[in-house]
């Protein structure tokens, strides 16, 4: 499964929906969290994700630990990959999309990363964690999960405005717009999409716009032209 969030990871509005998410998984949940895509910016950023997450987990009452990988080297350290190993949840928190696209894609641990995904485990990404999901993001190409897709996160937020005009101008494109809320998943599953929290997600293509609420249960074929 794939599950993105506009915004929000790790706060208190959202842990209502990370338990739903971590209630799908059929074994016992061991969570990585990963603030790669802060990766860039300062020290004390870096300890805050890492806090957050650990501090969210633990109220959720599940295994977690939280992983300082913030370049392609640490992702390729063997106490890295072996801990992937044994995950069935990996959550990438905000930052910069670029970067953590480029680091996942070159690094040695992302096919583990992948198995989890195929072997019926959770990645769920948060803002820049959620960008790298689609097929293509404002600048290169994305992991493409959800295909035909460009995902623009925070989209109920301040900056809607300026994402709303970003957005008319990629609506010229063939991609179709994911508007994610905060507090609330995309969730792919299969052949099926499911919203999952307290707001709402938004699908958009040229001049066509679709808004989905908690609980709606789509078709993937909802992302075809």
């Amino acid at each position: 499964m794939i599950a993105i969030t506009g915004a929000g990871e790790y706060l208190d509005t959202i842990r209502p929906y990370d338990k739903v998410l971590l209630d799908k998984l059929e074994n016992e949940p061991y969570v990585l969290s990963f603030p790669t895509a802060a990766g860039l910016e300062s020290e004390e950023r870096i300890k805050y994700w890492l806090n957050l997450a650990d501090e969210h987990f633990e109220k959720l009452g599940v295994q977690h630990k939280s992983m300082k990988a913030l370049n392609v080297d640490d992702y390729n350290k063997p106490e890295t990959i072996a801990e992937i190993e044994k995950a069935n949840f990996i959550y990438f928190s905000g930052g910069n999309p670029n970067h953590l696209h480029e680091t996942l894609s070159n690094s040695l641990a992302w096919e583990k990363i992948l198995a989890i995904h195929h072997n019926g485990g959770i990645l769920a990404g948060c803002s820049a964690g959620a960008m790298i999901m689609g097929e293509k993001m404002n600048k290169g190409r994305g992991f493409g999960f959800f295909k035909n897709s460009m995902v623009l996160p925070h989209w109920n937020e301040v900056l809607y405005k300026a994402i709303l005009t970003s957005s008319k101008q990629i609506h010229k494109s063939k991609y179709k717009i994911l508007g994610l809320e905060m507090n609330t998943y995309l969730v792919l599953n299969g052949d099926k999409l499911e919203i999952i929290g307290d707001q709402q997600v938004h699908i958009m293509h040229k001049k066509e716009e679709q808004s989905f609420k908690n609980g709606d249960i789509l078709e993937l074929s909802v992302l075809d032209f």
